[in-house]
Protein backbone atom coordinates (compact mmCIF):
# COMPACT_ATOMS: atom_id res chain seq x y z
CA UNK A 1 0.00 0.00 0.00
CA UNK A 2 1.44 3.26 -1.47
CA UNK A 3 -1.49 5.38 -2.30
CA UNK A 4 -1.97 8.08 0.97
CA UNK A 5 -5.81 9.11 0.99
CA UNK A 6 -5.59 13.29 0.90
CA UNK A 7 -8.18 13.69 3.14
CA UNK A 8 -7.73 11.27 6.30
CA UNK A 9 -3.81 9.87 5.58
CA UNK A 10 -4.96 6.31 4.87
CA UNK A 11 -3.09 3.58 3.06
CA UNK A 12 -4.51 2.61 0.00
CA UNK A 13 -3.86 0.27 -2.90
CA UNK A 14 -4.64 2.44 -6.19
CA UNK A 15 -7.28 -0.34 -6.97
CA UNK A 16 -9.49 0.91 -3.79
CA UNK A 17 -10.57 4.23 -5.08
CA UNK A 18 -13.56 5.76 -6.73
CA UNK A 19 -14.39 4.43 -9.89
CA UNK A 20 -14.73 7.57 -11.28
CA UNK A 21 -11.33 9.10 -10.30
CA UNK A 22 -7.97 8.87 -11.88
CA UNK A 23 -4.91 7.56 -10.95
CA UNK A 24 -3.53 10.72 -10.76
CA UNK A 25 -5.93 12.40 -8.09
CA UNK A 26 -7.55 9.23 -6.69
CA UNK A 27 -10.32 9.51 -4.06
CA UNK A 28 -11.08 6.83 -1.44
CA UNK A 29 -14.68 5.92 0.26
CA UNK A 30 -13.86 2.96 2.33
CA UNK A 31 -11.46 4.71 4.88
CA UNK A 32 -13.11 8.44 5.52
CA UNK A 33 -15.88 9.23 2.66
CA UNK A 34 -13.66 11.02 0.90
CA UNK A 35 -13.03 12.93 3.94
CA UNK A 36 -16.44 13.47 5.52
CA UNK A 37 -15.76 11.36 8.15
CA UNK A 38 -12.79 12.48 9.98
CA UNK A 39 -11.85 10.92 13.41
CA UNK A 40 -9.30 11.95 16.22
CA UNK A 41 -6.34 9.73 15.69
CA UNK A 42 -4.83 7.17 18.20
CA UNK A 43 -2.44 8.15 20.53
CA UNK A 44 1.55 6.30 21.40
CA UNK A 45 0.83 4.26 23.56
CA UNK A 46 2.34 4.63 26.97
CA UNK A 47 5.14 3.45 28.49
CA UNK A 48 5.97 0.40 29.22
CA UNK A 49 3.28 -1.52 27.51
CA UNK A 50 4.82 0.80 24.19
CA UNK A 51 8.04 -1.36 24.52
CA UNK A 52 6.33 -4.74 25.63
CA UNK A 53 4.30 -4.30 22.01
CA UNK A 54 6.64 -3.36 20.00
CA UNK A 55 10.05 -4.52 21.44
CA UNK A 56 11.96 -7.61 20.10
CA UNK A 57 13.08 -8.42 23.70
CA UNK A 58 12.30 -12.06 24.98
CA UNK A 59 9.86 -10.22 28.06
CA UNK A 60 8.25 -8.45 24.95
CA UNK A 61 7.67 -11.48 22.74
CA UNK A 62 6.33 -13.68 25.86
CA UNK A 63 4.11 -10.55 26.56
CA UNK A 64 2.98 -10.36 22.99
CA UNK A 65 2.26 -14.08 23.09
CA UNK A 66 0.20 -14.60 26.30
CA UNK A 67 -1.46 -10.82 25.26
CA UNK A 68 -4.90 -12.33 25.31
CA UNK A 69 -4.53 -13.11 28.92
CA UNK A 70 -2.31 -9.79 29.71
CA UNK A 71 -5.52 -7.91 28.45
CA UNK A 72 -8.23 -10.35 30.99
CA UNK A 73 -6.13 -9.34 33.78
CA UNK A 74 -6.36 -5.81 33.10
CA UNK A 75 -9.91 -5.80 31.52
CA UNK A 76 -13.30 -3.73 33.52
CA UNK A 77 -14.85 -6.14 32.44
CA UNK A 78 -15.84 -10.01 31.59
CA UNK A 79 -17.61 -12.93 30.52
CA UNK A 80 -17.58 -14.78 33.07
CA UNK A 81 -20.87 -14.83 35.38
CA UNK A 82 -22.85 -15.50 38.22
CA UNK A 83 -25.98 -17.45 38.21
CA UNK A 84 -29.56 -14.99 39.33
CA UNK A 85 -31.17 -16.22 41.92
CA UNK A 86 -32.65 -13.32 43.11
CA UNK A 87 -35.84 -14.33 44.77
CA UNK A 88 -38.01 -11.09 44.26
CA UNK A 89 -37.68 -11.59 40.82
CA UNK A 90 -40.40 -13.62 39.15
CA UNK A 91 -41.38 -14.64 35.84
CA UNK A 92 -39.60 -16.70 33.18
CA UNK A 93 -36.65 -14.74 31.19
CA UNK A 94 -32.74 -15.37 30.39
CA UNK A 95 -30.63 -15.62 33.57
CA UNK A 96 -28.57 -12.58 34.24
CA UNK A 97 -24.98 -11.95 34.31
CA UNK A 98 -24.05 -9.53 37.08
CA UNK A 99 -21.31 -8.44 39.30
CA UNK A 100 -21.03 -6.38 41.99
CA UNK A 101 -19.19 -2.54 42.15
CA UNK A 102 -16.82 -3.90 45.18
CA UNK A 103 -16.38 -7.61 45.79
CA UNK A 104 -18.30 -9.73 48.59
CA UNK A 105 -16.43 -11.18 51.35
CA UNK A 106 -15.03 -13.64 51.78
CA UNK A 107 -14.89 -13.68 47.66
CA UNK A 108 -11.20 -11.75 46.32
CA UNK A 109 -11.48 -9.08 43.83
CA UNK A 110 -11.73 -9.20 40.21
CA UNK A 111 -12.01 -7.29 37.08
CA UNK A 112 -12.79 -3.65 37.61
CA UNK A 113 -13.23 -4.14 41.21
CA UNK A 114 -9.55 -4.48 41.30
CA UNK A 115 -8.86 -0.68 40.41
CA UNK A 116 -10.51 0.51 43.86
CA UNK A 117 -7.13 -0.17 45.28
CA UNK A 118 -4.13 1.43 45.73
CA UNK A 119 -1.63 -0.01 42.71
CA UNK A 120 0.42 -2.32 44.65
CA UNK A 121 -2.38 -4.23 46.13
CA UNK A 122 -4.24 -4.33 43.12
CA UNK A 123 -0.88 -5.63 41.24
CA UNK A 124 -0.40 -8.83 43.84
CA UNK A 125 -4.40 -9.24 43.45
CA UNK A 126 -3.78 -9.71 39.41
CA UNK A 127 -0.60 -11.86 39.79
CA UNK A 128 -2.68 -14.31 42.28
CA UNK A 129 -5.40 -15.01 39.63
CA UNK A 130 -3.25 -15.26 36.69
CA UNK A 131 -0.20 -17.17 37.96
CA UNK A 132 2.27 -17.13 34.63
CA UNK A 133 1.62 -13.27 34.40
CA UNK A 134 5.32 -12.39 35.91
CA UNK A 135 4.86 -9.83 38.82
CA UNK A 136 7.16 -7.48 38.09
CA UNK A 137 5.61 -6.55 35.01
CA UNK A 138 2.12 -6.92 36.34
CA UNK A 139 2.84 -3.95 38.97
CA UNK A 140 4.98 -1.35 35.60
CA UNK A 141 1.05 -2.35 33.97
CA UNK A 142 -1.07 -1.37 37.22
CA UNK A 143 1.25 1.80 37.80
CA UNK A 144 0.69 3.08 34.11
CA UNK A 145 -3.04 2.62 33.88
CA UNK A 146 -3.57 4.48 37.24
CA UNK A 147 -1.67 7.24 35.16
CA UNK A 148 -2.97 7.27 32.28
CA UNK A 149 -6.82 5.75 32.47
CA UNK A 150 -10.01 7.69 33.11
CA UNK A 151 -11.83 4.96 34.14
CA UNK A 152 -9.93 3.85 36.80
CA UNK A 153 -10.97 7.17 37.81
CA UNK A 154 -14.19 7.35 37.68
CA UNK A 155 -14.92 3.72 38.92
CA UNK A 156 -12.67 4.73 42.06
CA UNK A 157 -15.24 7.94 42.28
CA UNK A 158 -18.15 5.54 41.80
CA UNK A 159 -16.93 3.65 45.06
CA UNK A 160 -16.40 6.75 46.95
CA UNK A 161 -19.80 8.25 45.97
CA UNK A 162 -21.45 5.05 47.09
CA UNK A 163 -19.47 4.97 50.42
CA UNK A 164 -20.68 8.34 51.43
CA UNK A 165 -25.08 7.09 50.26
CA UNK A 166 -24.72 4.11 52.17
CA UNK A 167 -23.49 6.32 54.98
CA UNK A 168 -26.29 8.55 55.70
CA UNK A 169 -29.41 7.02 56.69
CA UNK A 170 -32.59 7.39 55.34
CA UNK A 171 -30.88 8.08 51.94
CA UNK A 172 -33.99 7.71 48.95
CA UNK A 173 -33.49 5.01 46.34
CA UNK A 174 -30.39 6.30 44.45
CA UNK A 175 -28.38 4.70 40.97
CA UNK A 176 -24.67 5.74 39.95
CA UNK A 177 -24.61 6.03 36.67
CA UNK A 178 -21.79 6.34 34.20
CA UNK A 179 -23.47 8.50 30.83
CA UNK A 180 -21.43 8.53 27.46
CA UNK A 181 -19.87 11.71 28.16
CA UNK A 182 -17.76 9.94 31.02
CA UNK A 183 -19.88 11.75 33.43
CA UNK A 184 -20.88 10.18 36.56
CA UNK A 185 -24.74 11.04 37.27
CA UNK A 186 -26.07 10.15 40.82
CA UNK A 187 -29.74 9.99 40.58
CA UNK A 188 -31.44 10.03 44.19
CA UNK A 189 -35.15 9.08 44.06
CA UNK A 190 -35.15 8.47 40.63
CA UNK A 191 -38.29 7.80 38.29
CA UNK A 192 -39.56 4.30 39.61
CA UNK A 193 -39.56 2.88 36.26
CA UNK A 194 -36.01 3.74 35.66
CA UNK A 195 -34.42 3.15 38.73
CA UNK A 196 -36.36 0.09 40.41
CA UNK A 197 -35.83 -3.58 40.01
CA UNK A 198 -37.35 -5.04 36.41
CA UNK A 199 -40.48 -7.84 36.78
CA UNK A 200 -38.09 -10.08 34.79
CA UNK A 201 -34.71 -11.49 34.55
CA UNK A 202 -32.47 -9.58 32.10
CA UNK A 203 -28.56 -8.96 30.99
CA UNK A 204 -27.48 -7.00 33.57
CA UNK A 205 -23.61 -7.25 33.07
CA UNK A 206 -20.66 -7.50 30.58
CA UNK A 207 -22.10 -9.37 27.31
CA UNK A 208 -24.39 -6.94 25.03
CA UNK A 209 -27.65 -8.02 24.99
CA UNK A 210 -30.18 -6.24 22.26
CA UNK A 211 -31.71 -2.95 23.55
CA UNK A 212 -35.61 -2.30 22.01
CA UNK A 213 -34.85 1.66 22.54
CA UNK A 214 -32.64 3.64 20.67
CA UNK A 215 -30.47 6.55 21.48
CA UNK A 216 -27.42 6.19 24.35
CA UNK A 217 -27.19 4.23 26.84
CA UNK A 218 -25.65 4.58 30.54
CA UNK A 219 -23.31 2.01 32.31
CA UNK A 220 -24.85 1.45 35.55
CA UNK A 221 -22.14 1.36 38.47
CA UNK A 222 -24.10 0.84 41.70
CA UNK A 223 -27.73 0.99 42.39
CA UNK A 224 -29.76 0.64 45.65
CA UNK A 225 -33.65 -0.23 45.51
CA UNK A 226 -36.14 -1.86 47.41
CA UNK A 227 -37.53 -5.52 47.55
CA UNK A 228 -41.25 -6.63 47.47
CA UNK A 229 -41.16 -6.32 51.87
CA UNK A 230 -40.09 -2.49 51.36
CA UNK A 231 -36.78 -3.55 52.07
CA UNK A 232 -33.70 -1.32 50.93
CA UNK A 233 -30.82 -3.55 49.09
CA UNK A 234 -27.68 -2.92 48.06
CA UNK A 235 -27.16 -4.63 44.36
CA UNK A 236 -24.27 -2.87 42.98
CA UNK A 237 -23.59 -4.00 38.97
CA UNK A 238 -22.46 -2.78 35.77
CA UNK A 239 -24.53 -2.64 32.64
CA UNK A 240 -22.99 -2.43 29.47
CA UNK A 241 -24.36 -2.66 25.75
CA UNK A 242 -22.62 -1.95 22.55
CA UNK A 243 -23.76 0.94 21.93
CA UNK A 244 -21.93 3.02 24.78
CA UNK A 245 -18.89 4.79 23.99
CA UNK A 246 -17.04 2.97 26.60
CA UNK A 247 -17.72 -0.31 25.37
CA UNK A 248 -14.55 -1.08 23.54
CA UNK A 249 -11.92 0.45 25.92
CA UNK A 250 -13.45 -0.81 28.82
CA UNK A 251 -12.75 -4.64 27.58
CA UNK A 252 -10.01 -4.08 25.46
CA UNK A 253 -7.22 -1.97 27.61
CA UNK A 254 -4.48 -3.62 26.35
CA UNK A 255 -5.34 -1.78 23.03
CA UNK A 256 -6.36 1.45 24.10
CA UNK A 257 -5.09 2.05 28.03
CA UNK A 258 -5.83 5.85 27.84
CA UNK A 259 -9.60 5.14 27.53
CA UNK A 260 -10.20 6.63 23.69
CA UNK A 261 -13.71 5.89 23.09
CA UNK A 262 -15.29 4.07 20.62
CA UNK A 263 -18.77 4.38 18.36
CA UNK A 264 -21.66 5.60 20.29
CA UNK A 265 -24.90 7.26 18.08
CA UNK A 266 -24.03 11.04 18.46
CA UNK A 267 -20.63 10.86 16.27
CA UNK A 268 -22.08 12.83 12.89
CA UNK A 269 -20.78 12.99 9.35
CA UNK A 270 -19.29 16.51 8.06
CA UNK A 271 -21.64 17.94 5.96
CA UNK A 272 -20.13 21.65 4.68
CA UNK A 273 -22.24 21.79 2.06
CA UNK A 274 -25.58 21.00 3.45
CA UNK A 275 -26.68 17.77 0.63
CA UNK A 276 -26.52 15.57 2.93
CA UNK A 277 -29.96 13.77 4.46
CA UNK A 278 -28.27 10.85 7.26
CA UNK A 279 -25.52 12.71 8.72
CA UNK A 280 -25.27 9.82 11.72
CA UNK A 281 -22.05 7.93 11.37
CA UNK A 282 -22.69 4.04 11.03
CA UNK A 283 -20.65 1.66 13.15
CA UNK A 284 -19.25 0.25 10.58
CA UNK A 285 -17.95 3.45 8.98
CA UNK A 286 -16.31 4.54 12.38
CA UNK A 287 -14.53 1.23 12.38
CA UNK A 288 -13.64 1.09 8.81
CA UNK A 289 -11.77 4.20 9.85
CA UNK A 290 -10.14 2.91 12.83
CA UNK A 291 -8.87 -0.22 10.77
CA UNK A 292 -7.11 1.71 8.28
CA UNK A 293 -3.01 2.42 8.44
CA UNK A 294 -1.81 5.60 8.56
CA UNK A 295 1.11 7.29 8.37
CA UNK A 296 0.87 9.50 11.16
CA UNK A 297 -1.24 7.11 13.36
CA UNK A 298 1.03 4.76 15.31
CA UNK A 299 -0.11 1.07 14.05
CA UNK A 300 0.55 -0.47 17.64
CA UNK A 301 -3.43 -1.69 17.39
CA UNK A 302 -2.06 -3.98 14.53
CA UNK A 303 0.80 -5.49 16.05
CA UNK A 304 -1.50 -7.06 19.23
CA UNK A 305 -1.91 -10.91 16.87
CA UNK A 306 -4.32 -12.74 18.38
CA UNK A 307 -5.74 -9.94 20.98
CA UNK A 308 -6.37 -8.07 17.39
CA UNK A 309 -7.96 -10.74 15.55
CA UNK A 310 -10.23 -11.30 18.75
CA UNK A 311 -10.86 -7.39 18.83
CA UNK A 312 -11.87 -7.56 14.52
CA UNK A 313 -14.38 -10.49 15.52
CA UNK A 314 -15.66 -8.79 18.60
CA UNK A 315 -16.62 -5.70 16.56
CA UNK A 316 -18.14 -8.09 13.51
CA UNK A 317 -20.61 -9.66 16.42
CA UNK A 318 -21.39 -6.03 17.72
CA UNK A 319 -22.35 -4.55 14.33
CA UNK A 320 -23.74 -7.79 13.15
CA UNK A 321 -25.90 -7.78 16.18
CA UNK A 322 -26.78 -4.32 15.32
CA UNK A 323 -28.10 -4.87 11.73
CA UNK A 324 -30.37 -7.65 12.82
CA UNK A 325 -32.31 -5.49 15.70
CA UNK A 326 -32.65 -3.00 12.80
CA UNK A 327 -33.96 -5.37 10.42
CA UNK A 328 -36.41 -6.79 13.42
CA UNK A 329 -37.85 -3.26 14.45
CA UNK A 330 -38.33 -2.43 10.40
CA UNK A 331 -40.04 -5.14 8.97
CA UNK A 332 -42.80 -2.76 8.02
CA UNK A 333 -40.58 -1.35 5.65
CA UNK A 334 -38.83 -4.44 4.37
CA UNK A 335 -42.77 -5.51 3.43
CA UNK A 336 -42.65 -8.30 5.81
CA UNK A 337 -46.40 -8.53 5.41
CA UNK A 338 -46.16 -10.35 2.30
CA UNK A 339 -44.82 -12.94 3.54
CA UNK A 340 -47.47 -14.47 5.42
CA UNK A 341 -45.51 -18.02 6.31
CA UNK A 342 -48.05 -18.01 9.69
CA UNK A 343 -51.13 -17.76 7.94
CA UNK A 344 -49.88 -20.33 5.61
CA UNK A 345 -48.81 -22.91 8.29
CA UNK A 346 -51.89 -21.99 9.70
CA UNK A 347 -54.33 -23.27 7.17
CA UNK A 348 -52.71 -26.32 6.06
CA UNK A 349 -54.44 -29.12 6.65
CA UNK A 350 -51.37 -32.29 6.08
CA UNK A 351 -49.40 -30.55 9.26
CA UNK A 352 -50.22 -30.80 12.94
CA UNK A 353 -49.74 -27.47 14.15
CA UNK A 354 -48.46 -27.11 17.65
CA UNK A 355 -48.89 -23.16 18.71
CA UNK A 356 -46.78 -23.37 21.52
CA UNK A 357 -44.14 -23.63 18.53
CA UNK A 358 -44.65 -21.10 16.02
CA UNK A 359 -43.05 -17.93 17.01
CA UNK A 360 -42.59 -14.82 14.94
CA UNK A 361 -41.32 -14.58 11.71
CA UNK A 362 -38.49 -12.13 10.84
CA UNK A 363 -37.60 -11.88 7.36
CA UNK A 364 -34.05 -11.27 6.25
CA UNK A 365 -33.90 -8.96 3.10
CA UNK A 366 -31.91 -9.97 -0.09
CA UNK A 367 -28.72 -7.30 1.32
CA UNK A 368 -28.15 -9.12 4.50
CA UNK A 369 -24.92 -10.39 3.94
CA UNK A 370 -25.05 -14.67 4.28
CA UNK A 371 -28.95 -14.82 3.63
CA UNK A 372 -29.83 -17.47 1.40
CA UNK A 373 -31.18 -14.73 -1.78
CA UNK A 374 -27.82 -12.72 -0.83
CA UNK A 375 -25.89 -15.92 -2.04
CA UNK A 376 -28.09 -16.47 -4.87
CA UNK A 377 -27.77 -13.26 -5.98
CA UNK A 378 -23.94 -13.70 -5.81
CA UNK A 379 -23.95 -17.11 -7.36
CA UNK A 380 -26.08 -15.41 -10.41
CA UNK A 381 -23.42 -12.68 -10.30
CA UNK A 382 -20.38 -14.84 -10.57
CA UNK A 383 -22.00 -16.58 -13.34
CA UNK A 384 -22.52 -14.01 -16.09
CA UNK A 385 -19.65 -12.70 -18.08
CA UNK A 386 -19.75 -9.79 -20.15
CA UNK A 387 -18.26 -9.90 -23.45
CA UNK A 388 -17.60 -7.12 -25.96
CA UNK A 389 -18.13 -7.98 -29.25
CA UNK A 390 -17.80 -5.76 -32.51
CA UNK A 391 -18.94 -2.80 -29.84
CA UNK A 392 -21.81 -4.90 -28.99
CA UNK A 393 -22.05 -6.05 -25.54
CA UNK A 394 -23.88 -9.58 -24.85
CA UNK A 395 -24.71 -10.99 -21.36
CA UNK A 396 -24.03 -14.87 -21.08
CA UNK A 397 -24.18 -17.31 -19.00
CA UNK A 398 -20.34 -19.29 -18.53
CA UNK A 399 -22.32 -22.48 -18.62
CA UNK A 400 -23.89 -21.90 -21.82
CA UNK A 401 -21.16 -22.95 -24.61
CA UNK A 402 -23.63 -22.86 -27.27
CA UNK A 403 -24.39 -18.93 -27.12
CA UNK A 404 -20.72 -18.22 -26.37
CA UNK A 405 -19.56 -19.52 -29.15
CA UNK A 406 -21.88 -17.80 -31.09
CA UNK A 407 -20.76 -14.38 -30.04
CA UNK A 408 -17.56 -15.32 -30.87
CA UNK A 409 -17.86 -16.47 -34.65
CA UNK A 410 -19.76 -13.37 -34.81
Amino acid sequence: MDIVCPDCGALHWISERIVHRGKWNPKFESCCKHGDLILPLLEELPEPLKSFINGQESVAKEFRKHLRQWNSAFAFTSVSHNMDNRDEVAGAGVQTFQGPLRPQAPQDACYSQMYLYDPEYSAELRSGRFHNLALEVVRELTDMLYQCSPYIRLYRTAAERLTEQEAVEGEPIYTILLNPRLELVVNGGADPRRANMPTTNEVAIVVPEEYGEKGFRDIVLAKRYRNRQGEVMHHRFSRINQNHAAYIPLHYVMMFPKGETGWHWGIELNNPGGQRQRLRVSQRSYYRFRLHVRENEPDTIFRCQRLFQQFVVDLWVVMDQNNLIWIRDHQANLRADLYNGLTDILQRDDVDVNISTIGKKVVLPSSYLGEARFMQQIFQDINVQVFYVNNITGLIMVLNQDIYSLFQSS
